[in-house]
């Protein structure tokens, strides 16, 4: 039943190509039958137990109707296809390493009196070869056939295989928040038409004391992303700009991990969790200011003037700002981890698994950390892996910091 409606379609489709192009006639067609449902199939590997238990993926080919006689059909890997793939789905997938997987055979046969071939195993065998972080692709395409045509739509399939991101997160509460105090002098963000911030977050505990806010990161009242306000719960995640107030329409779960994210695109504020839109507002048009001091300017898991200002009593991890509005795909491909040499609009980047001790330059540099209030309280600095310089400095010294282990797959 199943080569039956296929059939019909197929025809459907043949008759519609002919009436474009005049072509008399209908054909029978050989695909790869994976490729028929979707052209990616994803596989999530941890490459320490690869050896123990190597990972597989089976393909077969199909054809349209049962074959007269055997149809021989040629496999083959196409490492080429990778860069176009990465251009249309805004990702920076990587070709498998040498070694680091087998194809079982590059030939499959489609038996006579039969419409699909044995399966044909594509094996992870050596996860040594793979990074941490870095996602890869193989595209395993049909090359040739003795005999039928190829159906182009179905001729190739990428096997994505996602490795484990293994990294720690730091830990931001009452005592320990962030400034980045590198924005405030940086004049050509402070009329921005797009902006994007993003972060991977596990929040303890939500704030149930009367002050319902957590802060997550950004500028109150300017460009801020945190949980809880008057109108909402303390677990909903909201955007704050002014009078624009976009919360996200369901709660989040504390002592589990989220990819959160706020995104202005020149007319709308949208609130992204793990890569799917949760929430948003139209805007008029207005910019974003990032150069903005007020109550203490650009930070991460607080903010006012004192320790009590909406702190957050959790962890982050990967937490950035961009200058451009990234797409759901973009937020969706590069949750945990990012090559900061391949990113366009990249402003700063904390992976905030590390931190060191302020030198004495930094409050050179910076004269306004040795101020007033939480300024004089800077005593770890989490550098900025972008390149371009906007440290985020802490108040705990560097040995009290708390982080946790994470591996994120």
């Amino acid at each position: 039943m199943k080569t039956k409606m296929f059939r019909m379609t197929f025809y459907a489709f043949a008759a519609l190509l002919v009436a474009c192009t005049n072509v008399e006639g209908t054909y029978d067609a050989v695909y790869i039958t994976e490729a028929q449902s979707a052209v990616e199939m994803t596989l999530s590997v941890d490459p320490d137990l690869i050896v123990e238990e190597p990972a597989t993926v089976s393909l077969t080919i199909s054809t349209s109707v049962k074959a007269d006689a055997d149809v021989q059909v040629g496999l083959k890997l196409s490492p080429e296809l990778v860069d176009s793939y990465n251009s249309k789905n805004s990702t920076e997938y990587q070709f498998a390493p040498e070694g680091s997987f087998e194809l079982s055979s590059f030939t499959a046969t489609v038996a006579a009196g039969k419409s699909m071939s044995d399966a044909v195993v594509l094996t992870l065998k050596d996860g040594s070869k793979f990074e941490s972080g870095v996602t890869y692709c193989i595209p395993v395409s049909i090359e040739n056939t003795s005999s039928m045509t190829v159906l182009e739509p179905s001729r190739t399939v990428y096997v994505i295989i996602r490795t484990p991101v293994v990294s720690r997160a730091m830990y931001l509460t009452a005592s320990n928040q962030y400034i980045v105090p590198g924005f405030e002098f940086a004049s050509e963000y402070s009329a921005m038409s797009q902006v994007t911030m993003e972060t991977m977050i596990y929040v303890k505990n939500f704030r149930e004391d009367g002050n319902t806010i957590s802060s997550v990161m950004g500028i109150e009242g300017e460009f801020g992303l945190r949980f809880g306000d008057v109108k909402i719960k303390p677990d909903q995640l909201q955007i704050c700009h002014g009078n624009y107030q976009p919360a996200a329409s369901t709660s989040l779960d504390k002592g589990r991990w989220y990819h959160v994210a706020a995104v202005y695109d020149g007319a709308k504020l949208s609130i992204y969790v793990d890569g799917a839109e949760a929430g948003g507002m139209a805007m008029s048009g207005e910019t974003i200011n990032l150069t903005s001091v007020s109550s203490r300017g650009f930070q991460m898991g607080g903010s006012y003037n004192d320790q009590n200002g909406r702190p957050l009593d959790g962890y982050i991890a990967e937490t950035r700002v961009w200058s451009r509005a990234l797409s759901a795909a973009e937020l969706k491909n590069n949750m945990y981890y990012l090559n900061p040499e391949k990113a366009t609009g990249l402003i700063a980047y904390w992976r905030m698994n590390d931190c060191e001790s302020v030198p004495a330059e930094d409050f050179t540099t910076y004269p306004t950390l040795s101020g007033s209030g939480f300024r004089t309280r800077a005593q770890n600095v989490v550098r900025d892996v972008s390149g371009n310089g906007y440290d985020a400095y802490g108040e705990k010294s560097p040995e009290s910091v708390e982080y946790l282990d994470t591996k994120w797959l």
